[in-house]
């Protein structure tokens, strides 16, 4: 739970970073925070032997208005909601051996790895998540196509819902 946590935190600081809205202590702050309400909040509610239980419990979802998890990660770090430039439709999944977001209501669902939140080009072998994401990649039957997405290329893949369910 921790590893796909901090996943995710990462992901959305990467995110603030680009803003150049908040300091480096802001940020970081915002960061501790957020992953401490997410470990609290997910911790009766993570299964691993049933990842898609609890899935919706575990979304984190900005439509215009922030999340209320984020919302108090901003309130508990001094920031104004308005201070955090993320997307104005942002969803993020954080589930079992699987973090994955989607920017806006129509966009592709991408699996989170690393790779694109990881400060440095690093060339040595992948992680395990990184290993899992890649297979999960190749086993979907999905149109792929090529997006730029926080400076980092990936493959974005389009899947049904029901395609989501672990072998």
């Amino acid at each position: 739970m921790k590893t796909e946590i901090e996943m995710a935190c990462r992901f959305l600081t990467k995110i603030l970073r680009g803003s150049a809205k908040l300091s480096e202590k802001q940020i970081e702050a915002f960061h501790k925070k957020t992953k401490e309400i997410l470990c609290a909040r997910y911790k009766h509610h993570w299964h691993p032997q049933n990842p898609l239980l609890g899935s919706g419990f575990r979304c984190i979802r900005i439509n215009h208005s922030l999340d209320p998890v984020l919302a108090e990660a901003a309130q508990a770090c001094g920031l104004v909601n308005n201070d955090l430039a993320l997307p104005d439709e942002l969803t993020l999944w954080i589930d079992p051996k699987s973090v994955a977001f989607r920017i806006g209501e129509n966009g592709s669902i991408c699996d989170l790895d690393e790779s694109m939140i990881s400060q440095e080009n690093n060339t040595s072998k992948p992680s395990p998540k990184e290993a899992l994401n890649s297979r999960n990649q190749e086993r979907r039957p999905a149109k792929r196509n090529s997006m730029n997405i926080l400076n980092c290329t990936k493959d974005v893949v389009s899947f049904p819902v029901s395609s989501c369910i672990p072998c």
